[in-house]
């Protein structure tokens, strides 16, 4: 199963094709990536889902950096 995973942070956007395993989350990719979960929001196809969701094949993930100030 093929996706597409896009980084997008402050600094510069990056993407990249790559091959999942059927049932693979974006919990587990964001792990296998070495993404910290609570530190960004991920978009498939266009809407925000959580890490629980299972990644299908041609999937476009988008991983947003969350920034808070204060």
């Amino acid at each position: 199963m093929n996706i597409t995973l896009v980084r997008d942070d402050l600094d510069k956007e990056e993407e990249k094709e790559i091959e999942v395993d059927q049932g693979l989350t974006v919990d587990q990719l964001l792990d296998d990536e070495g993404i910290e979960r609570q530190e960004v929001l991920v978009s498939r196809n266009g809407t925000i889902i959580s890490g629980r969701h299972e990644l299908e094949d041609r999937d476009r993930i988008r991983v947003f950096d969350v920034i808070a100030g204060g």
